[in-house]
């Protein structure tokens, strides 16, 4: 690698400070290249370039917030022309550009400047747009797609390779027309922070903190998204709310947060609490405070979004109930690793009644969340995936 340069540009909307959840992701990857000796640059909404652990940060100036619809969109199109004229200022020819997914279709608006540059585009597709707002809004989006779906196509194709999440994404890109050798799977890792577990006592005391009563503790934590599933879990909750034993937690916030909070409230459910998010510095103590795990997604989205958080889930050594289709990454996962449980949504009763059983026998709980962890450690840890970065962009370099 010496006689080659090892000089990335990553491109997203939001870096460090932010806590968002590709935010977090390109702060670790970013900060663990440069600790390797690679020249690393990160193009981001914002005020103020500076660095940080060798990592040269480029703010494109407005914000990386954003209110509503309006807002949002209004933001991610300033920043898409103002990385456009920073990427053609700071870039040189032969340099990797990595594009993530914030704004959606980024990839496709930086691939002209990266093909009239001579530079190595690497498109990092957390979540695959136009798709997820063509299930999310039905015909309404249809005429958005089918302009923009050429574009983003055409970007994945002609880019040196596309990084994605797991096996169904990459089905999906596959059948987009990228070569088979481009698309490769790299899983978003545990934050770092998770790799060495958390000291006993201040996961009890967090416990404590939590429920003096210090019930069975069911927790969803992340964000309350359009993609996920919240229903058979609510639906689930209600079959239990006359139990003592279990407690239904739910951390974070989102657009769906306060769909789970009218839904509580109308059906009474005392057995079901809500809390703000942990800050990243806290979430080691916070994931292993609870006793199991809800992960969730809506099957028409399986094909383009991964669930992040499970990565998390399985590092905290609790068990992953997964609410989603069976057949999807997640649920093979944790049915071929034994790690959790799998139902389709809509079994309400499955999952009480699963819940019920685990309660009552800790042993069989306490099994899953090691096989839990031996899964994380198998294929999630941060260095793993640091490694095969590391290894992509190397083959960048020399055959790009």
């Amino acid at each position: 690698m010496s006689s080659h340069p090892r000089r990335v540009i990553f491109v997203n909307r939001v870096y460090w400070p932010s806590g968002e959840a590709t935010a977090q992701l390109l702060t670790d990857l970013a900060e663990g290249l440069a600790a390797r000796g690679w020249d690393v640059h990160v193009v981001a909404a914002g005020e103020a370039a500076t660095e940080r652990l060798g990592v040269t940060i480029h703010r494109t100036g407005g914000s990386d917030r954003h209110g509503g619809l309006v807002s949002r969109l209004l933001n991610f199109r300033r920043f898409q022309r103002a990385e456009q004229h920073r990427l053609a200022a700071m870039a040189r020819p032969g340099d990797i550009v990595v594009a993530m997914t914030d704004p959606p279709l980024l990839a496709a608006s930086l691939a002209p400047v990266a093909a009239r540059l001579g530079l190595r585009l690497v498109c990092w597709v957390q979540d695959i747009y136009p798709e997820i707002a063509r299930v999310h809004f039905g015909p309404l989006a249809e005429p958005m797609a089918t302009w923009l779906r050429p574009k983003r196509d055409a970007a994945w194709r002609n880019a040196t390779a596309c990084v994605t999440l797991g096996d169904t994404m990459r089905g999906t890109l596959l059948a987009r027309g990228v070569a088979p050798e481009k698309a490769v799977v790299i899983p978003n890792w545990a934050p770092r922070e998770l790799h060495t577990p958390p000291e006993p006592a201040a996961v009890a005391s967090l416990r404590r903190a939590r429920d003096p009563y210090d019930r069975f503790s069911v927790v969803y934590s992340g964000n309350l998204g359009r993609v996920h599933e919240f229903a058979t879990v609510l639906g689930a909750a209600s079959l239990l709310r006359d139990s003592s034993r279990i407690l239904f937690t739910f951390v974070g916030r989102g657009p769906r947060f306060d769909e789970v909070v009218r839904f509580a409230h109308a059906h009474g459910l005392a057995n079901v609490r809500l809390l703000p998010p942990e800050p990243r510095e806290r979430l080691a103590i916070a994931l292993a405070a609870a006793d199991v795990h809800l992960v969730t997604l809506k099957p028409a989205f399986s094909p383009f979004v991964y669930p992040s958080k499970l990565a998390g889930v399985l590092a905290s050594g609790r068990p992953a109930l997964f609410i989603g289709p069976p057949e999807g990454d997640i649920g093979r996962l944790l049915q071929t690793r034994q790690a959790g449980a799998v139902f389709a949504p809509g079994d309400a009763a499955g999952v009480a009644a699963l819940l019920g059983r685990w309660q009552a026998s800790p042993g069989d709980t306490a099994a899953c969340g090691r096989a839990a962890r031996a899964a994380y450690e198998e294929n999630f840890t941060f260095q793993a995936s640091l490694d095969r970065w590391e290894k992509l962009l190397s083959d960048s370099v020399r055959y790009g």
